[in-house]
């Protein structure tokens, strides 16, 4: 996706178009991203009466990627994105300035293992002495009487 986390987009179509806002989360499985302020719906939550409260809910729902575009940070124009490669390096290029986009930083793929790491809980294992045996049961069946 050429869209990123951070990113300033503007709405092509719907209900929000011509409006501008950054880029929150970004879902590249089903290519949709959700932008701050921008497709904003009303959510009715009713309550149980002991510990959960009815109230309205504010919720900004995903926009399919090919209803935003991109706006460069240095020419401050909605434009299309190109993908320049050079030396190991991926760079996002405007299609319009011909400037490289700058982008949030964020950390190297080592950092992120390094920080994964440290935070993932560590796993009991079970051996498997402990685990149970599932018994099958068989079930009877009665012979058929043959006429001769």
């Amino acid at each position: 996706m050429r869209i990123k986390k951070g990113d300033t987009v503007k709405i092509l179509y719907g209900k929000d178009r011509g409006r501008q806002g950054p880029v929150v989360a970004v879902n590249p499985k089903e290519r949709k991203i959700i932008v701050e302020g921008i497709n904003i719906y009303k959510k009715h939550v009713k309550g149980d009466g002991k510990s959960r409260e009815s109230e309205i809910l504010t919720i900004a729902k995903p926009l399919h990627l090919s209803k935003v575009m991109l706006i460069c940070s240095s020419c401050n124009k909605a434009t299309r994105v190109g993908i320049k490669r050079e030396s190991g390096k991926v760079e996002r290029v405007c299609k319009k300035c011909q400037k490289v986009i700058e982008m949030v930083e964020k950390k190297t793929v080592e950092e992120e293992k390094k920080s994964k790491v440290e935070s993932k809980p560590t796993k009991k294992t079970t051996s498997k002495a402990t685990v149970s045996k599932k018994k099958t049961e068989k079930k009877e069946t009665k012979p058929k009487d043959k006429k001769k």
